[in-house]
């Protein structure tokens, strides 16, 4: 059996577009352009589901059903979550295509956000092997509440579940790496998997939040750690993309980037039910 992705919409949050990527040249006010109207954005908070032979592997875990008591009010000042309920976040979207926490092998996060990971703690008495950067679960366990997005509630316990921690790029299973990819979070970490129909894919998580932040050039947003590292990041997925003709998927956007020799297009991204990239 080959290796398919499937994308999962866990929700929506509101929140002004500039969040997710500032100073945008598009939305910059200027001699010539002295006002202009803000744009809100409904930002979908997502993961994705690869089979491989290797086992089923999920990406990211969306938002955690507790987040109107967990997420801090300044947070819940500048980002609308009144589309998020429990029927959208991960445990019933799994269950709407036959799927529960112990159906994983592997849970491999993007970085430890709470839009993230706040699904994880699903998988607190599943099977499933946890993956993340070195760096990222270093710098996260240093957190002891909440700060910076950050939810320690989300992945405290799995630091007694031995998780399988990634330095650098590494293929873990074949045709299929993580990608070291830090700036947005210190150890921020994509996928890439080889398809036999689609390609190579590149599930960027929030070093490109979206395809506009993407660029050229590439826009930081609020809440990165360190921009060089991000612009650094940006950067490779570029580089690696732009080598291998391969799809981006961003963290948050369900219009992707295709590159074909050399040559970058925008794609929509299509998500379940209904849609397998093979």
């Amino acid at each position: 059996m080959g290796t398919t992705l499937q994308g999962l919409k866990l929700g929506y949050m509101g929140m002004d577009y500039g969040v997710l990527g500032y100073p945008n040249p598009n939305d910059m006010l200027l001699p010539g352009r002295t006002s202009m109207p803000r744009t809100w954005y409904r930002c979908p908070s997502l993961a994705y589901i690869i089979n491989h032979p290797a086992g089923r592997i999920l990406y990211d875990t969306g938002i955690s059903t507790n987040f109107l008591d967990e997420w801090l009010p300044d947070w819940q000042a500048t980002i609308d979550l009144s589309e998020l309920n429990e029927d959208v976040l991960l445990e019933n979207s799994l269950k709407r295509i036959g799927l529960g926490p112990d159906d994983f092998d592997y849970v491999i996060l993007s970085h430890c956000h709470a839009d993230h990971a706040g699904g994880l703690r699903a998988f607190e008495d599943a099977g499933a092997q946890i993956v993340l950067h070195e760096d990222e679960h270093r710098y996260a366990t240093n957190i002891w509440s909440a700060d910076n997005f950050f939810v320690r509630k989300d992945w405290n316990f799995i630091s007694r579940r031995n998780p399988t921690l990634m330095y650098g790029d590494q293929e873990i299973f074949e045709d299929l790496w993580t990608i070291s990819l830090p700036g947005h979070t210190p150890g921020s970490m994509g996928v890439l998997v080889r398809l036999e129909t689609t390609g190579w894919a590149l599930l960027a998580g929030d070093a490109v939040s979206t395809h506009d932040a993407f660029g050229p050039p590439p826009i930081p947003n609020f809440v990165n750690t360190s921009n060089e590292d991000f612009l650094n990041s940006c950067g490779k997925v570029e580089q690696i993309a732009s080598e291998l003709d391969a799809f981006i998927f961003p963290g948050h956007d369900e219009s992707g980037m295709q590159f074909s020799q050399g040559e970058l297009a925008i794609k929509p991204v299509e998500f379940m039910p209904g849609h397998t990239y093979e």
